[in-house]
């Protein structure tokens, strides 16, 4: 069935042709089941947002499809976007378990189709079925190596071309490992659907800066960029350039 969000939403766990190894409802039948009869299912608009940093926690979103962008902010107003989220993943699960407050705000930035579980439902879920505890459990852990190689991204690139550069590899990382492909010197192709802006929020810069340094990746032919399509001709030249801005001669 179709809404207003263009969404063909998928009501029934049961056969689901979304689900794909690694998302959080890869369950075997007894709590597919139990997961299926206490979820709640609703499609968002681009724009909407989920939860707000700071706000109690009232359950968890599970994403189905589309995207959601979770970002932070400083007390003058910068933002910092944390991750992409994508289907498959869980929104307010730390915060959730723990009782706490949002430490992030949650945006759909692509239509979204969404299964929320209420705290008290989701915490016997996890009580009674073990594979629902380990699948957290790796949902946990996944967002730990993400903001983990976030934080050394951030903290430990010395300019803003190495944190754009490792951004980019990322991505590229991301789609071999969803496509089951390796980095083997190929062009890796991508689609680029974040503004100039929201790549500054990812790196921790401004957009003007976001602007030149797309340029000189282009006039350097790291990358070529062609509206939304974007090309890193070599990941292994692009992984190299680390390092190297400002260096008067080679390190031997």
């Amino acid at each position: 069935m179709k809404n207003s969000t263009n969404l063909r939403i998928q009501h029934k766990c049961a056969g689901c042709e979304m689900k794909k190894a690694g998302f959080f409802c890869d369950f075997p039948e007894p709590a597919m089941r139990a997961f299926e009869a206490m979820k709640i299912t609703t499609s968002y608009p681009k724009g909407t947002a989920l939860f707000v940093e700071g706000e109690p926690t009232n359950g968890i979103y599970m994403l189905c499809q589309g995207k959601v962008k979770l970002s932070t902010h400083s007390a003058d107003g910068k933002a910092l976007i944390l991750r992409i989220s994508e289907a498959g993943e869980v929104l307010g699960l730390s915060s959730t378990i723990a009782g706490q407050p949002h430490v992030a705000t949650a945006e759909v930035i692509e239509n979204c189709q969404i299964n929320f579980v209420r705290k008290q439902d989701l915490l016997r879920f996890l009580r009674e079925y073990a594979d629902a505890g380990l699948n957290a459990l790796k949902q946990l852990s996944e967002n730990y190596h993400q903001a983990y190689t976030q934080v050394c991204s951030l903290g430990l690139s010395s300019s803003v071309a190495d944190k754009l550069a490792k951004l980019l590899m990322n991505w590229c990382a991301e789609k071999a490992l969803a496509s089951n492909s390796k980095l083997n010197g190929s062009p890796i192709r991508l689609k680029l659907s974040y503004s100039h802006e929201e790549i500054a929020e990812m790196i921790g810069t401004s957009r003007e800066t976001v602007t030149r340094m797309l340029k000189d990746f282009r006039e350097r032919g790291l990358i070529t960029l062609k509206g939304s399509d974007l090309v890193i001709p070599s990941y292994n030249n692009l992984e190299r350039t680390i390092g190297t801005r400002g260096r008067s001669r080679p390190i031997l």
